[in-house]
């Protein structure tokens, strides 16, 4: 995108004035940014940092360190048959220029193939934020394919667009790179009174530039408080805040360092749970913070335990009541049809006269007369075709508002040779069943 604003010139210019990456960092990136393995096959090693190849007898196992007989690097054994590696890494370089903060994202590669030709490094800049002391970002950076997953390296660096309307939406940053920072890094005045300095701490540092620069005063506390786990746990979680300050600002008071942030607000919440008095640095600064909260977990999930078997048991309650509303009701109903048979001689058809059937009917045919609750149904007729053995062979559903067959089930829904005859037999007294509805 060509530069049309003041700012966008300005940042441009800048840029063209920034020193090239010098042989010091691509040197650092070499041995911080890539694994240093002999990869090993039967007694055959090479290494990954020269690609010689070299036959050692020894018995060494992965985790062992070896010493490369041609390079002479300290490389961790590594049992593999791979025959090439291919790496990449991001490196950032944080630098002054111009009253901007410059984060400068250098994509490393590195090529090497057992015992065939020289290790190969490549570093490509990729993208450039500039951010001022207002906290506003303008990006420099190289175009992407269509699918937004990997850098065009033939093409130039130039002014690029911020990718989502909030501020403070992180997700789907392109250009806000979490990389491998380069040591000596250069700050503007104001992050270093806002307590950031050389020893920045493990977080995106566009993310936390931009909110301390911004005026995020919670980040700053945490930086000048020591508070490094916390500000780590907001960051890895995406709300930027401390969520419960006040307890935090207890811990500060009382020089009480919190190591692991996501236990402390957790044992935070346990503490709400049981009302607690959470500004009290007795509660808020445990000696032992996985114990108290072990310990107050372990009373939360008696009481739960407890709380679920009396909620349980008033369900059943509820349900035995349902259910004998429901048989009361279907006895009301259904007992004018109670000792009705429908017969040829050959099939007996009765009604269901309890739930007790239903559960029966259910289980034998394996259908879902019972569990889906037919027996609750004010103008449904359940009926049962048996043989003369008393084998049940299909299960019926009459309609009492139409008088009419809805279905007629053998096992697991299917149908039974005898299917026509039930239907047909059903049919044929139709007017037993109206007279016995009206009686």
């Amino acid at each position: 995108m060509k530069s049309r604003t003041k700012l966008e010139k300005l940042v441009t210019e800048l840029s063209g004035k920034l020193p090239a990456i010098t042989k010091e960092q691509e040197d650092w990136a070499k041995e911080h940014l890539f694994d240093h393995f002999a990869y090993k096959c039967k007694d055959e090693l090479w290494c990954s940092e020269c690609g010689k190849m070299w036959v050692n007898t020894s018995k060494d196992k992965l985790g062992d360190k070896i010493e490369c007989p041609y390079c002479h690097h300290q490389l961790d054994v590594k049992v593999s048959r791979k025959q090439k590696i291919r790496e990449e890494a991001y490196m950032s370089i944080l630098q002054v220029k111009g009253g901007f903060q410059v984060i400068r994202h250098i994509l490393c590669w590195k090529n090497v193939r057992k015992e065939t030709s020289p290790v190969y490094y490549d570093f490509t800049e990729v993208v450039q934020e500039w951010i001022r002391e207002d906290g506003k970002r303008t990006i420099i950076a190289r175009p992407m394919n269509m699918g937004g997953n990997g850098w065009i390296y033939g093409e130039p660096l130039s002014i690029k667009g911020e990718y989502g309307s909030n501020p403070y939406n992180y997700y789907g940053d392109l250009y806000a790179i979490y990389g491998e920072l380069y040591p000596r890094k250069e700050l503007l005045p104001e992050l270093k009174k806002r307590g950031l300095n050389r020893r920045f701490p493990d977080v995106t540092p566009s993310k936390l530039i931009r909110d301390l620069l911004k005026g995020g005063n919670d980040s700053e506390l945490c930086l000048k408080t020591g508070q490094i786990s916390m500000l780590k746990h907001m960051y890895r979680n995406g709300f930027y805040h401390l969520r419960y300050k006040p307890s935090f600002n207890i811990c500060n008071r009382n020089h009480y360092i919190i190591k692991d942030a996501s236990m402390w607000e957790d044992y935070m919440s346990l503490l709400s749970y049981f009302g607690k008095d959470m500004r009290n640095a007795h509660y808020v600064c445990p000696k032992n913070l996985k114990t108290a909260h072990d310990k107050l977990l372990k009373i939360k999930q008696v009481r739960e335990a407890k709380l679920r078997q009396e909620r349980n048991r008033i369900a059943a309650i509820r349900r035995r009541e349902k259910l004998m509303k429901d048989i009361a009701g279907f006895y009301e109903r259904m007992k004018k049809f109670f000792g009705m048979k429908i017969t040829d001689g050959n099939i007996v058809i009765c009604p269901l006269e309890s739930i007790t059937q239903f559960y029966q009917e259910g289980k034998a045919m394996h259908h879902c007369v019972y569990s889906n609750g037919y027996y609750k149904r004010s103008d449904c007729l359940i009926l049962s075709a048996k043989d003369t053995d008393g084998k049940r062979i299909e299960t019926i559903e009459v309609n009492l508002k139409t008088l009419d067959i809805v279905q007629s089930r053998a096992v697991c829904n299917g149908v039974s040779e005898y299917h026509d005859q039930i239907v047909k037999l059903v049919k044929k007294n139709m007017n037993l069943i109206r007279q016995k509805l009206i009686a």
